[in-house]
């Protein structure tokens, strides 16, 4: 994200650049040439300006969004399939191309409490409902919450579920509730992307403001597992999770 947005600041410059020359060359045209001249750059200047509000437009302020809210590139792990409560099968996988090295934003640095390590075997999702084996596809969310009969709660308790979404309505992060303080104080636990595990209160993030919390009367979060030897078609699920 932060490569992009250089990118996108390099040619914004740029734009910036071509409409500050056309609006000179156009002062100097304007006293001594004809009405074509005048008009070609006239255009010339407004498009220039109007790339550099497209530019600006389209960049995404670095530190925002947390590089999870991105969808990864996954690769299937034969065999193994993943099963809500109502039977629907969750994909489940591993990153294409992992990078357990990322570090979280400066800004979060003093008001986060590690509590796992770095590493790319799972995903927030899967972190969560696998208990951290595997990456689950963020789309996967809402499939879950709906079949595992999940409820929207106002006020969270100890092992009930949060879910952070985009202004489109998109999962975009997902943790658990770890604590409830009598003064509405809420202690989460959640993976941010490949950084590590941390505690964090629901607003020191780098996810979103759009927050939800979720209660299930099932115990914990995770879903069924069933592995066979190889790839091929998906057992029907057990009763209870494969360990």
């Amino acid at each position: 994200m932060i490569a992009t947005l250089s990118r996108s600041a390099a040619m914004a410059a740029l734009a910036l650049s071509l409409a500050a020359v056309c609006w000179a060359t156009f002062a100097v045209v304007a006293r001594r040439g004809g009405w074509r001249w005048r008009f070609a750059l006239l255009a010339a200047s407004l498009g220039a300006v109007g790339a550099t509000a497209f530019v600006f437009h389209g960049a995404e302020p670095a530190g925002t969004t947390a590089a999870e809210s991105r969808p990864a590139r996954l690769v299937p792990v034969p065999g193994t399939w993943a099963f809500t409560d109502s039977g629907s099968i969750v994909p489940v996988g591993v990153p294409l191309d992992p990078q357990p090295d990322q570090e979280i934003p400066e800004r979060f640095e003093s008001r986060v409490i590690a509590v796992g390590n770095a590493e790319s075997t799972a995903n927030c999702h899967g972190w969560v409902f696998v208990e951290g084996r595997y990456w689950i596809p963020t789309e996967s969310v809402d499939t879950i919450l709906k079949e595992n009969r999940y409820i929207l709660v106002d006020h969270p308790q100890a092992g009930d579920l949060i879910v952070y979404r985009d202004h489109d309505g998109r999962p975009l992060h997902t943790g658990i509730v770890k604590a409830v303080g009598d003064d509405g104080f809420v202690l989460v636990e959640s993976k941010w992307g490949q950084c590590g595990v941390f505690w964090h209160t629901p607003i020191d993030q780098a996810f979103g403001d759009e927050i939800e919390y979720w209660h299930a009367a099932r115990e914990g979060h995770a879903l069924r597992l069933s592995r066979s030897p190889g790839p091929g078609v998906p057992p029907r699920p057990s009763g209870k999770a494969v360990e």
